[in-house]
């Protein structure tokens, strides 16, 4: 709320990007994937999350530039891989991308508005991966200016500017792959089990070589990827968080003592709700706490399930415990009476629930996409192959049950998707677009 805001403006840290994991969580487990990687490209960066179970994984050991923070945050990884990301030479004569960017003023240099550097923008640009032009033909787009710079750029490397071009995309590339890793590798997960949600301007131009250097299953590209953010807003309960200190060890766990800090925890959270307008009865508690091993540093949270705080229960939090342990570090100390389970953190969340949007099914059509394409241009997918004649579909026009095979360009308001050749795209019943290799095709990382 905002009086809650007025006291603690901390909790809005990184609101934007968890915004966007709430929105892609609901699409994509509405479209029939639960374990979903989502990545929400920008202008300046890129922003991935993991979803577990329709849920964003949260996490206490956020950071704000250099100062860390504990409050309970959506886990969002950020890189420097968004369209105006600049493509410099390291003194070593090597090609880098990022952090650095033009932002929109003055932008990239197919904006004419004064940009010297080549950036993410440009290289699509000169490949023909996106439109000469912006939201729709509203912001006409410089290619020449582009390619004068990128040619420029080449020469000072000693390669072609096709070459150049898509290796500022495979570098990009790579730099969201690898956050993508991190924040799957750091909680025990195989990225391969995932399957990715893309949103934002620039989200989906890479789709297709995240999926090769993954390994990931496919990607969901929910309708008007823009606005994705802004939808997860409509779609989060209210949430209010309490926390309390209580260190002891699981031998000797004073477990009234615990149940009792639990129903204050509680109490605080149902006067919150209140406050924000929940009856009585909506109201839901989510109890979790954070264990370690004597002697660490780091704790883990788990869950504690609702009921008596008896022995039976706080065994099954620490067997708990170590199995999440197990997945996140590789090693417990289950039956090693040597390594004590320590109590640390309790945690009671209280949740008041809102009338989430629904998501509409679409009519489907005659699954003729031929009524969507608007033409064909010239795309370099690989420096190597160069340009091909390259169909270009109007997203608005696709219906549920299309299926277009590339190479193709899906293009819409604010978003375009590139096909690459040995990839496919499908509509589902909720106009989302997944795209998913062609099995037949060999994969080349």
């Amino acid at each position: 709320s905002a009086e809650e805001v007025v006291h603690q403006p901390i909790t809005t840290v990184l609101s934007g990007p968890a915004a966007g994991a709430l929105g892609a969580a609901l699409i994509a487990q509405k479209a029939g994937f639960d374990k979903v990687l989502t990545c929400d490209g920008g202008g300046t960066s890129t922003d991935v999350s993991v979803v577990l179970g329709g849920e964003p994984t949260l996490t206490t050991e956020g950071s704000i530039g250099r100062f860390p923070s504990k409050i309970p945050m959506i886990d969002v990884v950020t890189v420097g891989a968004g369209g105006g990301s600049i493509a410099w030479i390291s003194p070593e004569g090597t090609l880098k991308v990022g952090p650095r960017s033009a932002g929109a003023d003055p932008g990239p240099l197919c904006y004419g508005k004064g940009g010297t550097e080549p950036t993410i923008t440009d290289a699509h640009v000169l490949l023909g991966r996106i439109p000469p032009h912006l939201l729709g033909g509203e912001i006409p787009l410089d290619v020449d200016a582009a390619r004068e710079g990128l040619t420029k750029f080449a020469a000072e490397l000693g390669i072609g500017v096709e070459a150049c071009a898509t290796g500022i995309l495979e570098i990009s590339a790579w730099n969201q792959a690898n956050a993508l890793r991190q924040i799957t590798v750091k909680r025990g997960l195989d990225v391969r089990d995932f399957t990715m949600a893309t949103f934002g301007g620039s989200g989906s131009l890479l789709l297709c070589r995240l999926i090769d250097i993954l390994g990931l299953a496919g990607v969901i590209v929910p309708r008007d990827p823009g606005n994705v953010s802004a939808f997860g807003l409509l779609t989060v309960d209210v949430r209010c968080d309490y926390v309390q200190t209580a260190v002891g060890s699981h031998p000797d766990l004073d477990h009234a003592k615990v149940a009792g800090i639990y129903a204050e925890l509680a109490g605080k959270a149902g006067e919150a709700l209140d406050k924000e307008g929940f009856a009585a009865a909506d109201h839901r508690y989510v109890r979790t706490a954070d264990l370690r091993y004597f002697g660490q540093a780091f704790e883990v949270r788990v869950p504690v399930p609702d009921g008596p705080f008896d022995t039976a229960l706080a065994d099954g939090v620490a067997e708990a415990f170590h199995a999440a342990h197990e997945q996140l570090y590789g090693y417990n100390f289950r039956g090693d009476a040597s390594q004590t389970v320590e109590w640390v953190n309790l945690r009671v969340t209280g949740v008041g629930p809102i009338r989430r949007p629904e998501l509409r099914e679409l009519p489907a059509r005659d699954g003729d996409t031929e009524r969507a394409r608007t033409g064909t241009r010239q795309v370099c997918f690989s420096d190597r192959d160069g340009y091909v004649d390259t169909a270009v579909y109007a997203r608005a026009e696709l219906a549920p049950g299309d299926l277009v095979a590339g190479p193709a360009i899906i293009e819409e308001f604010g978003s375009t998707i590139p096909i690459h050749p040995g990839f496919a795209a499908r509509v589902d019943a909720y106009g989302n677009v997944v795209v998913t290799r062609d099995a037949a095709e060999k994969k080349e990382v």
